[in-house]
């Protein structure tokens, strides 16, 4: 299947877009509801948005290979570490709440 790389650009806007309006959401609902504002899926959102502005930057810039895969590489294995924590989190306050 071959996917053309102006699909795959304009992908990563949409991407972005959603990222940006869930992240305004998100924290407009912390907000309203006095709740802690940066937490781990807030960090979380903000490494795939960084590593998706990043991606869209190399359309427009031409960049090192090697560069952008060390910084989209790094930024994937962080927000892989991310999504792991938040997991066993899930997990351990799953099993608290058995336990009680």
């Amino acid at each position: 299947m071959y996917f053309s790389p102006s699909f795959l650009q304009n992908s990563l806007y949409i991407v972005a877009v959603i990222l940006i309006v869930f992240i305004i959401a998100v924290i407009t609902y912390k907000i309203k509801h006095n709740t802690k504002i940066w937490d781990k899926t807030m960090t979380l959102a903000s490494v795939v948005l960084l590593n998706t502005l990043y991606s869209i930057l190399g359309g427009f810039i031409d960049l090192p290979y090697e560069l952008s895969s060390v910084v989209t590489g790094g930024l994937s294995l962080v927000a892989f570490g991310y999504i792991v924590v938040i997991i066993w989190d899930l997990h351990k306050q799953r099993k608290t709440i058995n336990n009680k």
